[in-house]
């Protein structure tokens, strides 16, 4: 049996991962997005592959990763909250048997 407070880092570290695995696809989706095309030269950003080596080449591979910080800020506290209110919520219905047992 979990604690609040182990609900609330397990669900607070589980909730960091989608963003910190997600984001060097943001980056690349963002600079793609962003890029000034000029009619008659090809755009600086193509394809995934290719943006994800010319960004790793031209400012190091940590700049996939550029912005994680703020998404981590916003995202992990509500994770955090989620994952603890679900499980005290559960655990609550499953004392007051309005939810049957895991397995019965």
């Amino acid at each position: 049996e979990t604690k609040p407070w182990q609900n609330l880092v397990m669900g607070g570290i589980s909730g960091g991962f989608g963003p910190a695995v997600n984001n060097p696809l943001d980056v690349v989706k963002t600079r793609v997005q962003k890029q000034v095309i000029i009619p008659g030269q090809p755009p600086k950003y193509g394809g995934l592959f290719s943006s994800v080596i010319l960004i790793a080449k031209e400012e190091g591979v940590s700049a996939l990763w550029k912005g994680l910080t703020p998404r981590l800020m916003r995202i992990m506290p509500g994770q955090a909250i989620t994952f603890m209110t679900y499980e005290a919520v559960s655990k609550k219905l499953h004392e007051f048997n309005i939810i049957p047992p895991i397995g019965k």
